[in-house]
């Protein structure tokens, strides 16, 4: 596929590439939108099979993170900064403060994240040449790890979502699947723990499941290519995008599918597949944006008490989302996505009269 044809997918608006090639640095860096803000740009790093995958992750990463915004109504944009290559060979401070100078360049449009790949160790490298980062640890000057905030925000939408589906007011004695347990899914285990769900956890690396068992010794675990036959009110996926395909859906045993990944299924024409078998479908990205609400806070310079006071708009976006799905009968991923196009648009045509 051409890079264009990529572009067109998402109607992404910006591609670009940056290399450094005696530090063994590669980057494709995605904008998909500016309209609401600076772009919030994910920063991952993983070995892909070629520079065609990367490139299409680039892409989807910065389209989820301008309809996660957008989504909350939060004034930022969308942006995803991919690096290739092996973690264990290519990193190194100098190969960050490199990015940090790149990121100069765009003078404030673009703002780093972590994500897969890249750890606040490296983040704090890059903020030796650039002030563009968001996420920093509060003792750098930021308002905390953003997984803490995208788990307590995703517990919010959990809770709308068992209310909608459930009647339950609350997560306690549900049956909640997490599957993996890396950055996000280890912190939206301990918080699913204090409102006193009923968990089984998977995960491909043993190492971090161990590291979950230590702290709650009753946690139950399952094989990861079992947990799809797990019964369960919530199956909450937190391991790679696009992980789930026709082929597990068809052994699922839940009530509700959704999670942390923005886009859980392999196959997005298996929404229906889920409708048809009474398996509620959120998509992640409607649930999973507490960390935005945390980096547009940190830009606008407030402190983690109006954070937590904001993470309630997930919940009441949540609800307000599933009761228009059922009343106009539009399927819930088209029903968010024409949302957010909408709130973009209005913005757009504000700006305008400028």
């Amino acid at each position: 596929m051409s890079i264009f044809e990529h572009m067109r997918r998402n109607n992404s608006r910006e591609l670009l590439f940056f290399e450094e090639q005696s530090l063994k640095l590669k980057a494709i860096i995605a904008v998909d939108s500016i309209v609401l803000g600076p772009a919030n740009a994910s920063a991952k790093l993983f070995h892909y099979k070629d520079e065609d995958e990367a490139v299409a992750d680039a892409l989807d990463i910065a389209y989820y993170n301008s309809l996660r915004a957008a989504l909350l109504k939060r004034s930022m944009g969308g942006g995803a900064i991919v690096l290739l290559g092996k973690p264990e060979e290519v990193k190194s401070e100098m190969y960050f403060r490199a990015l940090g100078i790149f990121l100069n360049r765009r003078g404030g449009e673009l703002f780093m994240s972590i994500s897969k790949g890249v750890s606040y160790k490296d983040l704090k490298y890059v903020r030796k040449e650039s002030e563009y980062i968001l996420g920093m640890e509060e003792s750098h000057g930021g308002l905390g790890q953003i997984y803490v905030n995208r788990a307590k925000g995703m517990i919010k939408g959990l809770k709308a979502v068992a209310k909608h589906k459930l009647k339950s007011g609350s997560l306690k004695g549900l049956k909640i699947v997490v599957q993996g347990i890396g950055d996000l899914g280890s912190q939206l285990v301990r918080q699913l723990i204090e409102e006193g769900a009923d968990l089984t956890v998977t995960d491909k690396i043993y190492d971090r499941i161990k590291v979950i068992q230590d702290e709650v010794r009753d946690i139950k675990i399952e094989k990861p290519d079992k947990i799809y036959e797990t019964k369960c009110d919530i199956f909450c996926s937190c391991a790679s995008e696009k992980m789930i395909s026709t082929e597990s859906l068809s052994k699922l045993k839940c009530k509700i599918l959704t999670g942390g990944t923005n886009q859980p299924l392999k196959n997005i024409k298996d929404a229906e597949m889920l409708k048809q078998n009474n398996i509620l479908y959120v998509p992640g990205y409607i649930i999973n944006g507490g960390d935005i609400i945390q980096m547009t806070n940190e830009i606008e310079g407030y402190k983690n008490d109006k954070v937590e006071t904001e993470l309630d708009d997930i919940y009441k976006n949540t609800l307000s989302l599933l009761e228009e799905s059922d009343a106009s009968g539009t399927v819930l991923c088209r029903l968010a996505t024409e949302k957010a196009e909408e709130y973009v648009n209005g913005v757009s045509a504000i700006k305008m009269l400028r």
